[in-house]
């Protein structure tokens, strides 16, 4: 039996979704690495005691629930309920329960879902305090700047 370590993994998924997004323009296939990666990459920072980015997300997205209650009416009341909702379209695209599952549903055009997810696989990085490999660096720099821009 062979043993393969989760993090090279879950580094090798990031650059294959970065690949395939930018290059490519496989925006599917990138949405999926990215967010294996993504979830990898969580879970270690999770068995390392720190708080990952989903968890960071949703917990925030709790205060300001909680701040408007009352208010403004979210729809969820908790934040596993939060953590569904941001994991939807990934889970869109990677279930399908039955007939009406046949169509992924995304709430934004599939480039923007997918740069959204390697963001995200992105910010796990930085919690671990990992260095980026040029193609990260790369990517960071190309929408730190485009995004500053409103694009």
């Amino acid at each position: 039996m062979y043993e393969y370590s989760k993090l090279p993994i879950a580094l090798e998924y990031l650059e294959a979704a970065i690949e395939e997004r930018e290059i490519h323009k496989r925006y599917f296939a990138a949405m999926n690495l990215a967010g294996v990666a993504e979830e990898l990459l969580g879970k270690i920072i999770r068995v390392q005691g720190k708080t990952d980015q989903l968890t960071e997300v949703t917990s925030t997205l709790m205060k300001i629930h909680e701040n408007v209650k009352g208010i403004i009416d979210f729809g969820f009341n908790s934040q596993k309920e939060f953590k569904s909702l941001m994991g939807s379209t990934k889970n869109s695209i990677k279930h399908m329960d039955n007939a009406g599952d046949i169509n992924a549903k995304l709430y934004f055009e599939v480039e923007d879902e997918s740069k959204w997810l390697i963001q995200a696989a992105i910010r796990n990085l930085d919690i671990l305090e990992m260095k980026h490999s040029g193609t990260v660096r790369d990517f960071v720099e190309k929408y730190q700047n485009a995004d500053s821009d409103g694009n």
